[in-house]
């Protein structure tokens, strides 16, 4: 441990991120916001035992979506469509399922990102590869 913080925990984090996510993290001093979702939410969670990791797509991909964090719904939704974890049709499912119990206007942001990736094989407003908050 250094400076309080946990080497191995924090590597953890960054390896799960870049399987999970797809790209690199961002390098350097991470907010204590950013550190928490990286070390925390990758290194313990995404790594429990008890839900596979296309479960655990599903239940971000509702939640992003849910908080109309449109940064975070093209990163999950890029990275579980070119996992393989999810594909084009399920995910078109999963949009009338959101809009059903969510409501449409918040499905009509998601399903302008789905679009987007299905023209263009990506998400073309995710910048530069990285997860902006």
């Amino acid at each position: 441990m250094v400076n309080g913080i946990d080497e191995g925990r924090e590597a953890r984090g960054r390896d799960l991120f870049r399987e999970i996510i797809g790209i690199e993290p961002a390098a350097g001093p991470l907010t204590p916001a950013s550190e928490a979702v990286r070390n925390f939410g990758f290194a313990e969670v995404w790594s429990r035992p008890g839900l596979d990791r296309r479960s655990r797509r599903w239940i971000t991909l509702a939640c992003v979506t849910a908080a109309c964090s449109p940064n975070a719904m093209r990163a999950y939704a890029r990275a579980a469509i070119t996992s393989g974890d999810i594909t084009m049709p399920e995910l078109r499912e999963f949009s009338l399922q959101f809009a059903v119990f969510q409501g449409f206007p918040r499905f009509s942001k998601g399903s302008r990102i789905r679009t987007d990736f299905e023209r263009n094989g990506t998400c073309s407003r995710l910048l530069a590869g990285r997860i902006h908050q």
